[in-house]
C-alpha cells in the first residue's frame, strides 16, 4: 500500500500514477474526452500529461499562476495569473492571446469544447469570451462570483459567490435564475446534464441542489467539506475537508473510501467522466492517480 494511503478505510484504490514535481503544483485540470491533464506548476510552467501520466508537452511563461481550466476535448485551455491576467492557450500549451482585467481573477471556466471562456473578477463583473478573443457579453452580480462552470448539454453558465449568491446565466449574459445562499461556499460542481449542483458548504456539509438552485438535501461526511467535485454522470463524488481528509462517495453520498492526508494536504482534485479515477495533487508536489 502507498504510504500516504495507509490511514484509510473502505474500498482501497489502486495507485496508477505517483509522481512528485519539485516545483510544487498550483492547479490541475482534466479533459474527460481527450483523457489528458494539464498541470500548473509553482514555477510558472504548464505540463500536458496523457492518461498514464506520460509527459506530452511542457511550456514556460505562466508566472504567478492562480488556476487553470482545460476543455473536455483537450483543444483549448485558460490560465488565470496574479494581477488580473487571463491567458488562453492551445492544445500545445502555447499562448494564443492574453488580456488584463480590472481586479484579481476569482472564477474561471471553459466550455466542454473550448469555444467559450468565462472569467470573473473581484470587482463583481463576469465576462464570457470566445477562444478567438471575441467578447460575447459581460454582466455584473451583487457579489463577485468565485466559482464558475459551463453546462454540457445547454448553453448556460452557473456561478456561485463565496457567500450569498448562486446564479445561472445564458451565454448572452441574461440571468436565468438566482438563489440566495445562506452558507459559505468553498467550491461549485455541476453535473454534465446540469440537473445537480453541489456546493461544498463547510459546516453545512455538501449541499445538493437541483438545476434551478433549489435545496434538495445534503451529504455530511465526517469533517468540514471545503471542496467537492462530481463526475459528469453523477456516479461518484470526491471531497476534501479542512481536517485534510479525502472522501470518495457514491451518488447517494455514502462513503466508499476515505483517507487521511495530513502529511501532504490536498491542493487540487479532479475526477474522470465515468467516476472510475480520482486525480489528487498535494502540497508536496505529488500527483497521484487512484483507480477503483
Amino acid at each position: 500500500m502507498h504510504p500516504l494511503l495507509q490511514n484509510s478505510f473502505g474500498s482501497r484504490p489502486a495507485v496508477v500514477q505517483d509522481d512528485v514535481h519539485a516545483e510544487g503544483i498550483v492547479s490541475i485540470a482534466y479533459a474527460s474526452e481527450a483523457r489528458t491533464m494539464v498541470v500548473a506548476l509553482g514555477n510558472g510552467q504548464l505540463l500536458l500529461l496523457d492518461r498514464t501520466g506520460l509527459q506530452l508537452q511542457r511550456e514556460r511563461g505562466y508566472s504567478k499562476l492562480i488556476s487553470i481550466v482545460w476543455s473536455d476535448d483537450g483543444m483549448f485551455g485558460a490560465a488565470a495569473l496574479q494581477g488580473g491576467k487571463l491567458v488562453c492557450f492551445d492544445r500545445s500549451l502555447r499562448a494564443r492571446w492574453k488580456v488584463d482585467l480590472t481586479g484579481e481573477i476569482l472564477g474561471l471556466a471553459i466550455s466542454p469544447f473550448g469555444s467559450h471562456i468565462a472569467v470573473s473578477s473581484e470587482m463583481g463583473r463576469t465576462y464570457i469570451v470566445t477562444s478567438d478573443k471575441k467578447e460575447i457579453c459581460r454582466f455584473d452580480t451583487p457579489r463577485p462570483l468565485n466559482y464558475l462552470q459551463f453546462l454540457h448539454e445547454s448553453p448556460r453558465l452557473i456561478g456561485a459567490a463565496e457567500f450569498g449568491h448562486l446564479c445561472c446565466h445564458s451565454l448572452n449574459g441574461r440571468e436565468e435564475w438566482n438563489e440566495r445562499t445562506l452558507n459559505n461556499v468553498g467550491s461549485l460542481s455541476v453535473s454534465g446534464c446540469g440537473k445537480q449542483i453541489l456546493l461544498a458548504a463547510f459546516n453545512h456539509g455538501i449541499q445538493v441542489l437541483d438545476e434551478y438552485g433549489k435545496q434538495q438535501g445534503s451529504f455530511m461526511p465526517d469533517g468540514i467539506p471545503n471542496y467537492a467535485v462530481s463526475c459528469a454522470t453523477r456516479r461518484r463524488i470526491a471531497a476534501t475537508t479542512l481536517e485534510q481528509r479525502l472522501y470518495w462517495l457514491n451518488a447517494e453520498g455514502s462513503v466508499l473510501w476515505a483517507g487521511e492526508l495530513a502529511r501532504e494536504p490536498v491542493v487540487d482534485i479532479a475526477v474522470d467522466a465515468l467516476g472510475d479515477r480520482l486525480y489528487v495533487a498535494t502540497s508536496a508536489g505529488r500527483l497521484m492517480q487512484l483507480s477503483w
